[in-house]
């Protein structure tokens, strides 16, 4: 697949991890909408049509629900209003014409927008990546991928229940301003002491996102070293325990010298090997998962609860009764 830039790339890898495969990418796209007697060709300014570049995400079925991205990758200046008013345009469009989906907007551009943008923003009911905060300031650029992230999720979570009102301005550009406007805070704060961190930014993270990215995955590989416990999981996702924080997000490459850990099964904590963990967890999928201070556990796919703690590890099966059931 070829894309415009590297933030097209990026957007449209993450809307692929949170929406699947009804994630597509068009490029000089005519909008062509088909009505009950005939079709037409949606025109904006300029002779004689405007052709643009989408990302479109199936959000839900029945009635469907799509949020068409645009990505807007500037080196040395922000998103103008003419940006935020072509996209607005082409919402609004979709949604006049559309005779079974309905269309949210959102403009994903790292560097920013000026202050123009927001009246249209919030009259056409479109989500701004980072949010056009008044101090004007300034993320760095994979923040917004962040927060676009941040952003899907509670939206696919938010769909669960009744949404309609999402739908009428300014909701859905107040929806995705609540949920990123706290990343203000975020850029200065101070990691230390902090639980849950995502690795490559070590951005400040939660239980909540931890679940939300892990859920359902499946586990290729133990990591063991001095400094942390974890797991690999086939899209290249990594989970690292230290004891004192969890870090988890795309590998950042920081593996250390394998060190075996101590590892133990079943409630009497019976001594097993390293290679008998690798043979419990590796090809299972993640389905639930607990923060118990001193060590993290996961519930995997085939009953069994595997729990890290800094240079151990432990597997126990959920199968009752317990002593008929051992590994």
């Amino acid at each position: 697949m070829n894309f415009k830039n590297a933030l097209e790339q990026v957007c449209y890898e993450t809307a692929v991890k949170v929406c699947g495969g009804t994630v597509s990418v068009e490029h000089n796209k005519t909008l062509t909408i088909a009505t009950a007697i005939c079709r037409e060709v949606a025109s904006f300014a300029g002779p004689p049509k405007k052709e643009i570049d989408v990302i479109t995400a199936r959000l839900r079925e029945n009635p469907a629900l799509d949020l068409l991205i645009s990505c807007k990758q500037f080196d040395d200046h922000k998103a103008e209003p003419a940006h935020v008013q072509e996209w607005s345009a082409v919402v609004d469009t979709m949604n006049k014409y559309a005779k079974d989906t309905a269309y949210l907007g959102m403009v994903v551009c790292p560097s920013g927008f000026t202050k123009g943008c927001e009246p249209w923003a919030t009259t056409y009911n479109l989500a701004l990546i980072p949010p056009l905060k008044g101090n004007d300031m300034v993320f760095p650029p994979e923040r917004s991928i962040v927060m676009f992230e941040r952003v899907l999720r509670a939206l696919k979570k938010r769909l669960s229940f009744p949404y309609e009102n999402i739908l009428s301005p300014p909701e859905f550009y107040d929806f995705a301003f609540r949920l990123t406007s706290d990343f203000e805070g975020h850029e200065l704060s101070d990691t230390t002491g902090i639980r849950y961190v995502l690795t490559k930014t070590a951005w400040k993270s939660s239980f909540g996102e931890l679940v939300s990215d892990l859920m359902g995955k499946e586990i290729v590989d133990i990591l063991a070293t001095a400094n942390y416990t974890g797991l690999r999981f086939v899209d290249g996702t990594v989970f690292r325990f230290t004891g004192k924080a969890i870090a988890f997000g795309p590998d950042d490459q920081q593996e250390k010298a394998f060190q075996t850990p101590a590892c133990k099964k079943n409630l009497t904590m019976d001594e097993c090997t390293f290679e008998d963990m690798k043979a419990y967890a590796i090809g299972q999928n993640i389905r639930s998962a607990g923060d118990f201070g001193t060590y993290f556990e996961f519930g995997i796919s085939n009953d069994i609860n595997i729990g890290f703690h800094l240079g151990a590890i432990h597997a126990i099966s959920t199968k009752n009764p317990p002593d008929e059931n051992k590994l």
